[in-house]
């Protein structure tokens, strides 16, 4: 350690980089030292070769970091990505194996949205609604209107004297007559209707894959219909899903948006199920029993009803 010399310059001045003082570049100060920070930056100076080329005192500095701070950055060094050199015959034929698996798997999931295109999905895209708030939803003649409307709308005043000239009841009457107008039209006026979501899929030709694809995605339609509260679009996904693959997390799901819309016989039968396939599962016996108290409630207020009338 002492004997590589330091020359007499190192004590004069600071580095360029940093502005570390020459005489922090020596082995009793990096010995001392015990701010791991400014460690670090002599190391990088020293590494660098600007104040010239120490490696024993590099070494010396990159195991005084080690010893404070053992998961220091400036000890990270950088690695070569490996190649088939560095494993061994064995390691490499099984890595080789693991990626052309990988590769066949992934020539498998690009050919199955083009299966399901072809057939389920546009079949759908033929019957979706047109755009909210687009104006195809208005009919031709109110379009035209509405331009002509715009076309021969006036400016506002711009000059105060013209102020004087404009009549606020007048306008105030044009406005009122116009909200009555759009009022009588919006009453009238009536949506499209939406296409009628059909609660069976044929799954005739599909492979398991593509049924666990399929099922999963109606499953995540439902919870996001539940999420917004639309709980009859909520059922009718979950017994999309349940038409595809059985599961007991649709179940339970569908169980649970019956509950929100009051149909406790189907909420019944749907937590006996989920019970059926996991006897184990809290969230089914929850459900079941809040369905089975429900009914028994629903039950003696009718009961009550017919005595009280009798």
């Amino acid at each position: 350690m002492g004997d590589e010399p330091v020359p007499y310059f190192l004590d004069q001045g600071t580095t360029k980089t940093y502005r570390i003082p020459i005489g922090h570049l020596d082995y009793k100060f990096i010995e001392k030292c015990t701010d791991v920070k400014h460690l670090e930056k002599i190391l990088r100076v020293l590494r660098s070769g600007e104040e010239g080329c120490y490696p024993e005192l590099t070494l010396f500095c990159e195991k005084r970091i080690e010893h404070l701070d053992p998961r220091s950055r400036a000890l990270r060094k950088d690695k070569p990505a490996a190649t088939a050199s560095d494993f061994t015959a064995e390691e490499w034929e099984t890595i080789n194996d693991e990626l052309m698996s990988w590769v066949t798997e992934m020539n498998e999931d690009d050919k199955k949205p083009q299966y399901l295109r072809t057939d389920a999905l546009h079949e759908r895209q033929d019957n979706l609604p047109p755009i909210r708030c687009s104006s195809s939803c208005l009919p031709a003649n109110q379009n035209k209107k509405l331009q002509n409307k715009l076309r021969n709308k006036k400016n506002v005043p711009r000059d105060y004297s013209e102020w004087d000239k404009f009549d606020v009841e007048k306008e105030c009457s044009k406005i009122d007559e116009g909200c009555e107008e759009n009022n009588s039209k919006a009453r009238f006026f009536s949506r499209p209707s939406l296409p009628i979501i059909e609660k069976k899929i044929d799954t005739t030709g599909m492979t398991m894959k593509e049924k666990i694809f399929i099922a999963t995605r109606e499953k995540e339609k439902g919870n996001e219909a539940f999420a917004i509260g639309d709980f009859e679009e909520a059922v009718t996904y979950y017994t999309r899903s349940i038409s595809v693959i059985p599961t007991a997390a649709a179940y339970n799901n569908k169980a649970q948006a019956e509950i929100k819309l009051q149909d406790w016989d189907s909420a019944l039968q749907d937590c006996e199920k989920v019970l059926d396939m996991e006897p184990d599962n809290v969230k089914g016996k929850l459900e079941h029993k809040f369905a089975l108290l429900c009914i028994i409630l629903f039950l003696a207020n009718k009961m009550v009803h017919i005595h009280s009338c009798c």
